[in-house]
């Protein structure tokens, strides 16, 4: 639904809390950092800043607080939030304010705030053995540069990231449990930033040898941004509050949008064709499949499709470098694939959407504890 937001506050002095402020071109910023004990603690802190720069006839002073929705609650963001949890959201981030020594805020004040960037986001679970690097590559075959605007798009990390970029918008498509590893190494070499808070759910995750999770995001950077995406969605743009933006119903829209321009630019027919990629992704969905089996029947099938391939003198020449009958014990070993489901991954992400249901990721980990 959503994840990481930023909350602007209208002020009318500077709080003494923040006590240092650096002022570059007439524009002065404090921020407060969590301690290392609240780091330490295992609980999760919103960054907080306070900004005063010159506007016409004086001076604009706002506090902002950005924090990740879920972690704040839930400790993590696989899992997801709802309409319902809001009252929750705003008890959990006074709480956190008043740890970091900001104890004059009240409900009603967050809960109107403005939002000048939110991230709309949902967690596609895959629970059939389906990595996200395939999906990740049925989306390279979008000829999205050409339909949507875009700066600059990427696929990297092996094909476990899409990115794409402007100026006021991200569009993510990410493996969440590979990013997860990746933080664990360095946060650097990540998508996702303070993921220390959820890395102990690495090991039950790694567990799940056949589940995979793809991270779909819509990053609106700015108010100007947000206002688009409203009005592309028929929404009322005039309304910015945190709890009028709190929204499954605006996540939802905003999410299948931008979907809807990637999946329409696929070229659907070839999906599903009987190439040796799908095949080999077949073969690794069969239940017996062992690696010098896929890769025998692999072997096999290219060989047959050669135009020239005469069975009679393949299993002649076969059995006299080995011996009699190992053309016929071989072939019992090959596999049979599971037929492509390249347009049936797709249409799931599509159903997820639509469907919006909170994921938990308790669901997935509970066994492991």
């Amino acid at each position: 639904m959503i994840d990481t937001i930023r909350l602007a506050l209208d002020i009318k002095r500077i709080p003494d809390e923040f006590k240092i402020a650096k002022s570059k071109n007439g524009v002065f910023r404090g921020v407060i950092n969590p301690t290392k004990e609240m780091k330490e603690s295992g609980r999760y802190y919103p960054r907080i800043t306070f900004v005063k720069r010159p506007v016409r006839g004086g001076f604009s002073q706002q506090f902002l607080i950005e924090f990740s929705i879920p972690k704040l609650i839930k400790g993590n963001n696989f899992s997801e939030v709802n309409d319902e949890d809001f009252d929750a959201i705003i008890k959990a981030l006074k709480d956190a304010l008043f740890d970091m020594d900001i104890k004059w805020q009240f409900s009603a004040v967050i809960a109107n705030a403005r939002v000048v960037k939110i991230d709309y986001s949902k967690n596609i679970v895959f629970n059939d053995g389906t990595t996200i690097s395939q999906v990740l590559r049925l989306l390279n075959l979008a000829n999205i540069k050409k339909t949507i605007d875009v700066s600059s798009g990427e696929f990297r990390n092996g094909g476990q990231i899409c990115h794409l970029h402007t100026s006021g918008r991200d569009i993510a498509f990410y493996d969440k449990i590979s990013d997860l590893k990746r933080s664990k190494i360095s946060e650097k070499r990540s998508v996702e930033k303070d993921n220390k808070i959820q890395i102990q759910l690495l090991d039950a995750l790694s567990k799940r040898h056949n589940l995979s999770v793809l991270r779909f995001e819509i990053r609106l950077n700015g108010v100007n941004e947000i206002k688009r995406n409203l009005v592309k969605i028929g929404e009322d743009k005039s309304d910015l509050s945190f709890r009028h933006l709190f929204s499954s119903k605006i996540s939802q829209a905003i999410l299948l949008n931008w979907w809807h321009e990637i999946f329409n630019q696929i070229p659907k027919a070839p999906l599903d064709d009987e190439t040796v990629e799908n095949m080999f992704l077949g073969l690794l969905k069969n239940e017996e499949a062992k690696p010098q089996r896929v890769l025998a029947t692999l072997g096999m099938k290219y060989l047959m499709q050669d135009r020239n391939f005469d069975a009679r003198f393949a299993k002649e020449v076969f059995d006299n470098r080995f011996k009699n009958g190992s053309w016929a014990r071989s072939n019992k070993l090959l596999l049979k694939p599971e037929a492509p489901k390249n347009l049936r991954h797709l249409l799931y992400i599509e159903e997820t959407l639509k469907e919006m249901r909170p994921i938990d990721i308790r669901e997935y980990t509970q066994d492991f504890y």
